[in-house]
């Protein structure tokens, strides 16, 4: 497993675990979003999970402009053949610039994407105000950067970049996670449980993710005055490792996500994710976000957008930046 994540996962299972039992007002730690999907992917990286995804059943499948209908199997392929069809002819040569602002009770972060670049920074929110070198929250002023990860264009070549603004750190790796090609994986499905994954191709993603049961077509939804088409992920549970799950005292996550796309398109126009931790005498946690998706062209501006950039003046570590304290009064 590369040295960073493990780094990563050391500092962060005993953060994790206070934040999630902890009363609103306590600090922020560096990464929460990060940390816990990285967590998880450890524990399908290092080959200490069982991976038991819902069995796929007959469900409702919806053409676009049809009615939803729940028919014999026979029915339901060619329903996601015609779905598997539009979406191809929609995306051809599709070449935008993702852009993803997600709310969750942690606070607000944004993801640009653009194919093999992808920025995610998260911010303090307003109930933190502004950082202090340590990663606590002052509640003085208002939301700023908390920390950034992604690409950055060093010496001309695209290196995994993790920036922490409250003590002007980085670091870099020339390891870079790649996204998931589609949610078949057990790791894709997990991915679409947290902070959007920066897809390098949702045709491919939606296309395949349809053809081998990991979602489906369920129906039509109003947002924001327009039409979007539904597809549900099916939902995936993991064994946590061993050491994992002794930290947050559960032995189980489930992962959930849900696409509304432009029926037209076939572009996410909002995305659902949640994981949910279970199984033991900790309680059950749930974390939830929601991502409200635009598509930007693919101007110089925009593309810069989906790159990381080291301000000048921080200080370059050889391990992820972020060791803040646990609480502030």
């Amino acid at each position: 497993m590369n040295t960073d994540v493990e780094e990563l996962l050391a500092e962060g299972m005993q953060r994790f675990t206070a934040e999630v039992q902890a009363p609103a007002g306590l600090a922020r730690t560096a990464s929460r979003l990060h940390r816990r999907r990285l967590a998880v992917r450890a524990a399908i990286a290092c080959g200490t999970a069982a991976v038991t995804a819902a069995a796929v059943t007959a469900v409702a499948a919806v053409g676009v402009g049809g009615s939803a209908r729940t028919g014999a199997r026979g029915s339901q392929a060619h329903q996601v053949a015609y779905v598997v069809n539009r979406v191809e002819n929609a995306l051809a040569g599709a070449n935008l610039v993702f852009e993803g602002r997600t709310t969750t009770a942690a606070g607000p972060s944004i993801t640009w994407a653009y194919g093999s670049r992808h920025r995610w920074e998260e911010f303090t929110g307003r109930g933190c105000g502004h950082a202090s070198p340590n990663g606590w929250c002052t509640h003085r002023g208002g939301s700023e950067r908390y920390l950034a990860e992604g690409t950055a264009l060093i010496g001309g070549k695209l290196t995994a970049a993790y920036v922490t603004y409250f003590d002007r750190k980085y670091s870099l790796s020339h390891r870079r996670v790649p996204p998931p090609a589609n949610a078949c994986s057990a790791t894709g499905a997990l991915e679409m449980g947290g902070p959007p994954a920066p897809i390098d191709h949702w045709s491919d993603f939606i296309n395949q993710s349809l053809a081998c049961g990991a979602a489906s077509v369920t129906g039509h939804v109003w947002i924001g005055g327009a039409e979007t088409t539904k597809i549900t992920g099916s939902p995936i549970t993991v064994r946590l490792s061993p050491d994992y799950a002794k930290v947050v005292h559960e032995k189980w996550a489930r992962a959930r996500w849900t696409l509304y796309v432009n029926p037209r398109t076939y572009l996410p126009v909002r995305m659902l994710g949640s994981t949910q931790t279970f199984g033991g005498p900790g309680g059950d946690t749930l974390f939830k976000s929601v991502t409200d998706v635009r598509w930007l062209p693919p101007t110089k501006a925009n593309i810069r957008k989906a790159l990381v950039t080291i301000p000048p003046g921080f200080h370059q570590v050889s391990s992820p930046a972020a060791r803040p304290g646990l609480a502030s009064q």
